[in-house]
């Protein structure tokens, strides 16, 4: 199956007389399939952490923070320093809060589940790196819980000649980096995920070569049912084994789980750190 096949399946839901033989054919179902094409695969790929689409890789480091083994002078760059609005474990309000470690965000990422430790070092918080004055370590405010997910935070920074790079801030050193990535082969695909993504399509479609508004709005609700299907497909062939202390579980006083795997379940469980 290739991506033409899947845009002719979404252009028979929507009842067009013709189909495409190419996405470059000059064509308005062939544009319209080329227009919505990606964003609606990405959008589908965001909904859930599908295990088809799971990708590991080691963290590209972008810049350490002084004392850390990769920058013991604190020699620039050094990691993102946001401003600490909320007053986070008892920092106060002139305190900024920073980060060990700043990582590129992948190039295929559309969703990020998870920081973990690398698989030859313990899964329990680093220690702590003393920083330049007026400076608290994140690990210090956001330390994680053993068993919880290890904290980080998805920010903007500026890369060396201006332009806004998209990164990920972490204290773990190693750092891999789990996520969905940005699966458009077909072959590699769910099938459930397949029919999902055919409407979906279908509904982006309608609008840009039919118009009509009442058929664009139910072949969505018709996508969103079958996502949920597939939802439950994939994650019934994925571990159950806890991994993470529910929030409201440790607010009652209950210990952290401790993971029972190697590779546990994913997905965006952990606190990202300060807003």
């Amino acid at each position: 199956m290739d991506l033409v096949t899947i845009c002719n399946r979404a252009l028979s839901v929507i009842g067009t007389r013709s189909s495409i033989a190419s996405m470059t054919e000059a064509s308005p179902e062939a544009q319209a399939c080329a227009l919505h094409f990606e964003p609606s695969c990405r959008g589908m790929l965001r909904l859930a952490p599908w295990s088809f689409a799971r990708a590991t890789v080691q963290g590209a480091l972008i810049a350490a923070a002084p004392g850390t083994a990769e920058n013991p002078n604190g020699t620039a760059p050094l990691p993102l320093v946001p401003i600490c609005g909320a007053n986070p474990a008892g920092a106060t309000p002139t305190q900024i809060v920073s980060w060990q470690y700043e990582y590129a965000w992948p190039w295929d990422c559309v969703r990020l589940r998870q920081v973990r430790y690398p698989f030859d070092q313990p899964q329990s918080p680093g220690a702590v790196v003393p920083l330049w004055p007026g400076v608290v370590n994140a690990s210090n405010l956001f330390a994680g819980s053993p068993g919880n997910r290890v904290p980080y935070q998805i920010a903007l920074d500026m890369d060396a000649i201006g332009n806004r790079i998209k990164v990920v801030l972490s204290n773990i050193e190693n750092a891999l980096i789990v996520y969905t990535a940005y699966v458009n082969d077909p072959n590699l695909w769910d099938d459930e995920f397949s029919e999902a993504f055919v409407y979906a399509l279908a509904s982006h479609l309608v609008g840009a070569l039919i118009g009509d508004k009442q058929m664009d709005k139910d072949l969505w609700a018709k996508a969103q049912a079958l996502a949920t299907q597939a939802r439950v497909v994939d994650g019934n062939e994925q571990s159950v084994s806890p991994n993470h202390t529910p929030d409201w579980i440790m607010a009652r006083g209950g210990g952290a789980i401790a993971e029972t795997s190697s590779c546990p379940m994913d997905d965006d469980c952990g606190y990202m750190g300060p807003a």
